[in-house]
């Protein structure tokens, strides 16, 4: 093998690389890049969810106190008018 022969394999071999890498690779982490945004958008998304949840769920346990009491003296003056 000639060192004409090894240089044409060399070139031959790296605009393979090349082509490979435009048509395959370059879409491929493009896509990859695309989906982590997205992956991250959805998590944050979902942390802000779980934030609203809470408060609800929180809201609704101050909302139940106060029905149980109202409950309670609704009763309690019920009781006292018999």
């Amino acid at each position: 093998m000639t060192v004409n022969d090894a240089a044409m394999i060399v070139s031959i071999t790296a605009t393979c690389g090349g082509i490979f890498y435009k048509a395959c690779l370059s879409p491929l982490e493009r896509s990859i890049d695309k989906l982590s945004r997205l992956i991250d958008e959805q998590s944050d998304m979902i942390s802000n969810d779980r934030i609203k949840i809470a408060e609800v769920e929180s809201s609704c346990s101050s909302a139940h106190h106060r029905i149980d009491r109202l409950d309670r003296i609704i009763d309690e003056w019920e009781g006292s008018k018999r």
